[in-house]
């Protein structure tokens, strides 16, 4: 690179320190503003929880009817948590793909997604094979809590990542 340092900024000399400071100090407090931003509302985590709960809970039923129409609301529910979110907050984020937490984030939801398909095995299992009525609304409860439990702490380690400024 040939030049010097007034050319990289269009030919304005390079600003004085107080003024980097003060960009700085302005770019800190805008990271924590965000961060207080994308915290979703307590009310978030519970309807996630619930929508999960009553989709699995359906599979007692065994009316494919009943779990198609849970799967219909269930897919709505979502779809409208997430437009919630966008309007409370203005921002949708993914802490798998961005951010200081991601591989934090990653591992946990991988160990989560493998608890989530063997207890789904072993209720689906006990529902339907051992006819143990009811097997499906105990997996329903345990994942619905689960995924609420979830979403509040990827919340809480991306938000103390952000503010750290990591």
């Amino acid at each position: 690179m040939t030049g010097n340092a007034a050319d990289l900024d269009g030919g304005q000399p390079p600003a004085d320190p107080a003024a980097a400071a003060a960009q700085l100090a302005a770019l800190d407090a805008d990271q924590t503003a965000l961060a207080d931003r994308i915290v979703q509302p307590w009310w978030y985590d519970v309807a996630l929880g619930l929508l999960l709960f009553g989709f699995f809970s359906s599979y007692s039923s065994h009316s494919i009817w009943v779990i198609a129409g849970a799967l219909v609301l269930f897919l709505a529910g979502t779809a409208g948590l997430v437009a919630a979110y966008r309007r409370i907050t203005g921002v949708w984020w993914d802490a798998r793909t961005v951010g200081p937490v991601q591989e934090r984030v990653r591992r946990a939801v991988r160990q989560w997604a493998v608890g989530y398909f063997l207890l789904f095995a072993l209720g689906g299992a006990a529902e339907f094979l051992l006819d143990l009525r009811g097997a499906m609304v105990v997996v329903g409860s345990v994942l619905g809590a689960s995924a609420g439990l979830l979403s509040r702490w990827v919340t809480r380690i991306y938000v103390a990542g952000l503010r750290a400024g990591r």
